[in-house]
């Protein structure tokens, strides 16, 4: 809207005799983000004052939210305090695709729309109260919304696993000095996140407080719209301020998340407390247990006039913090029934709301009476008779895991603890004898794995059902992968193929089929040592199987572990020259010797030592034209570790001046993949630790030579008969070269000298070449065939099944 027409609107109203403030709001929808709506609104006539927006996807209403959040860039172009910025979840049911159309409402008596270009919002057109609630709901409870089924009301499973992420913490540590040991997957994730230097909750109450409000700042809101694992004992500390004498002291979560108003009367101290019930815990994703119960009871109750549909506290201040709603006269019955059915309409959205209107009243509002219940009539008298009923709108609650009939979220276990896996039904159906679940969609060695087991399983007499699971493995999405489900479903053994760090949250976030069946955890395992972030996923498995004898001499300490082994990919041969043509066309020329190296970047530059294996090429071959070397890698540009950027900035720099090394950083289908590899004549590996190996796996039964180091679990397959072994000794992980680097952990140093030696002698031995090509070209169709891994599951499996050792 033009600065004219915008005067000219303030002028006509202040004739009229109305405010004009609030058409002087700014803002600007940022965009949306894995997401997350992102924005800010101010008011500069009013610059204490937080606006109210209205979030819609695709013209369905998503969410209201107080712009609130700290923007340092807000602060700093003097948007007062900075506190004016919003960011909402959009639910998955709703953000269809990328196109999905994203309005967001700054509200006001006439609401001003939201732009991503700079610049004052949009006026959108003014609305009474009943034409902006049809206009805000219009389509909310349409099948295309958060449509929702009896299984959100089916019978809870008993979680019994899931306590166990409440348990104390299996990492050792000091005894508290006035704070507290935190539990187990709190400490967990303190240790995953490599926040155990920063934060100490035994130290002191301040030291606990501090790790709280960090977790549920940043990790709860990165979660959004998962509920993340909070302890009762953490609950309750995070309840504590209001008592019997003061019920308007703030609990501890409201002094870690909000600012402490400048008023210090009743009415602004109430005030507080409405806002972080209304809005401020929604924000952080913790409306379901952290509003302190005694808030729940003042924001609950109400003046006993004797008047039907009493308004709560919370109910009045609501209304009155809308600039469309509020202005009713409440003296009216009518008014009343239409304000309940305005907060109720809102709770479809905000379940929480639920518990801050009179019970009883509500009960009645819901109860037929003579006819239709009041709810009903609301609807009638506001939609028409198309309007909302009452068993689509309870659904729309129950989706988001509010147990209507209880009054209550779903989201505690039995023992009172926080869990999102305690809102999500337990499965019904047939049981299947084995459930897989891994990242199978993703670009990794994991996923790799993951495709290798099921290829296996596949072949025994199992009913079998594979699910992908990739919460934390940011890793690109193969655009081969099958669509595989992501619902789970009972099984007699469920394998979970994750690394030991990535267990609990599969625990924490997945519906609880673990009760009845075996569960088999299936890592793999980079150093000797366990790493405190590993430790709470030894504790939640039955036993453990390995690919390498190496994961098992670990493991075998903390859980029952099995080596199982693995199989290599599938290889379709095109012979040296084809492959040759396909992978090298703009990298290397047919008659020149090519060594690859290859490594994911976001798997850690210093474990997989692409900088050893250039030192090494250019000691090896200082002058000889026809050697080259190519190191394949993928994602640089996600880096973010200081430290890693700086190396693949120095090898990028080699490559600039060296035309005889070449970076290759992008990602390659399985058949380029394949064809790098047989096309290259030889296949180096210098790293520090490696979990299994893949590449130098593939590299075998594609014929091409292999140097590695003679450490870890690539030495499954590796001898001296099958590669060139690079020796190497045992030194400390340097600071910032592995994530969650624990000081006394240690990994290989490959020799110079060494691989110097392997790498002359591959170019120049002819025959010892051919020797081990043909040895481990033998080992990888034997004993790494599909065939050889499902026998030895198979072995295994039986055992299981023979025993009945489902638990």
């Amino acid at each position: 809207m033009g600065v004219a027409k915008r005067h000219a609107i303030k002028l006509l109203r202040r004739s009229l005799g109305l405010p004009t403030g609030d058409l002087d709001i700014v803002g600007r929808l940022d965009g949306a983000a894995d997401g997350v709506v992102h924005g800010w609104a101010y008011c500069p006539a009013h610059s204490g004052r937080r606006v109210l927006v209205d979030i819609f996807a695709d013209g369905v209403f998503v969410a209201q939210q107080l712009a609130d959040r700290p923007r340092d860039d807000l602060a700093a172009h003097g948007f007062g305090d900075g506190r004016h910025g919003f960011d909402v979840k959009i639910p998955s049911a709703l953000l269809r695709s990328a196109e999905t159309r994203i309005r967001v409402l700054a509200l006001a008596e006439t609401p001003l729309e939201l732009t991503a270009t700079e610049g004052r919002p949009l006026l959108a057109r003014r609305l009474g109260r009943d034409d902006y609630l049809r206009a805000t709901f219009a389509g909310a409870f349409g099948d295309g919304a958060l449509a929702g089924d009896d299984a959100a009301r089916a019978a809870r499973s008993p979680l019994r696993r899931t306590e166990l992420l409440f348990a104390p913490t299996p990492v050792p540590a000091p005894p508290p000095i006035l704070g507290e040991t935190l539990c187990a997957y709190l400490d967990q994730n303190r240790y995953k996140w490599d926040l155990a230097d920063k934060f100490d909750a035994t130290v002191s109450i301040a030291d606990r407080e501090a790790f709280l409000a960090h977790y549920v700042e940043f990790y709860g809101r990165a979660r959004r719209p998962l509920r993340i694992p909070l302890s009762a004992r953490d609950i309750d500390f995070l309840y504590e301020g209001p008592t019997a004498q003061d019920r308007l002291a703030p609990s501890r979560a409201m002094r870690l998340f909000t600012q402490t108003p400048r008023d210090a009367s009743a009415d602004a101290r109430l005030e507080e407390i409405f806002r972080w019930a209304a809005y401020g815990a929604a924000a952080f994703n913790v409306e379901d247990c952290l509003i302190a119960p005694a808030h729940e009871a003042l924001l609950r109750s109400h003046e006993d006039t004797g008047a039907r549909f009493p308004l709560s506290v919370f109910m009045t201040r609501f209304l009155d913090a809308h600039p469309i709603l509020r202005g009713a006269d409440l003296a009216q019955e009518s008014e009343r029934r239409a304000a309940y059915f305005a907060v109720l309409l809102f709770a479809a959205r905000a379940p929480h709301y639920l518990r801050f209107i009179p019970p009883d009243w509500l009960e009645t509002f819901l109860t037929p009476q003579a006819g239709a219940a009041p709810f009903d009539e609301e609807s009638r008298r506001l939609f028409g008779a198309r309007g909302v009923d009452i068993a689509h709108w309870r659904t729309a609650i129950e989706t988001l895991g509010y147990d209507f009939g209880a009054r209550s979220f779903r989201s505690r276990t039995p023992s009172g603890h926080r869990a999102h896996s305690a809102t999500l039904p337990a499965p019904g159906g047939e049981s299947v004898d084995i459930q897989l679940i891994g990242p199978f969609s993703r670009q990794l060695g994991i996923a790799d794995s993951c495709r290798a087991l099921a290829a296996a399983l596949e072949r025994l007499d199992y009913s079998l059902r594979l699910c992908d699971f990739t919460l934390d493995y940011p890793n690109r999405i193969r655009e081969d992968a099958a669509p595989l489900p992501t619902t789970l479903q009972r099984a007699k053994i469920n394998i979970l193929h994750l690394n030991l760090e990535e267990l609990p949250s599969a625990i924490a976030y997945l519906p609880d089929i673990w009760s009845e069946g075996r569960l088999i955890g299936f890592p793999y395992l980079e150093m000797a040592t366990p790493h405190p972030a590993q430790m709470l996923g030894l504790t939640l498995v039955d036993e453990l199987w390995s690919a390498s004898d190496f994961t098992k001499d670990t493991l075998a300490v903390h859980r029952p572990t099995r080596t199982v082994g693995t199989s290599a990919r599938p290889v379709r041969k095109k012979g040296r020259a084809a492959a040759r043509t396909l992978a090298y066309a703009d990298i290397a020329r047919a008659d020149e010797f090519v060594f690859l190296a290859s490594c994911d970047a976001l798997s850690g530059v210093y474990r997989k030592n692409p900088l050893g294996v250039m030192r090494a090429f250019l000691a090896a071959f200082p002058h000889e034209a026809k050697v080259k070397l190519v190191i394949k890698t993928h994602s640089v540009d996600r880096v973010r570790a200081p430290r890693e950027m700086d190396v693949w900035r120095s090898i990028r720099n080699v490559v600039a001046e060296c035309d005889r090394i070449a970076l290759v950083d992008r990602i390659l289908d399985d058949e380029e993949q394949m064809a790098l590899i047989e096309g290259a004549d030889c296949y180096v590996s210098l790293h520090r630790a490696e979990g299994f190996g893949y590449h130098m796996l593939e590299a075998m039964a594609l014929e091409t030579p292999v140097i590695a180091t003679a450490y870890s679990g690539n030495m499954e397959f590796c001898d001296d008969r099958t590669a060139f072994l690079t020796p190497y000794r045992l030194v400390p992980v340097g600071p910032g070269e592995y994530p969650r680097m624990r000081g006394d952990q240690l990994w290989a140093e490959p020799d110079h000298t060494g691989a110097v030696a392997a790498m002359r002698a591959v170019f120049h031995d002819r025959a010892a070449r051919e020797a081990k090509v043909a040895a481990a070209r033998l080992l990888a169709e034997t004993r790494f065939s599909t065939d050889a891994f499902a026998q030895r599951l198979d072995a295994r499996i039986k055992e299981i099944m023979r025993r009945g050792a489902f638990r």
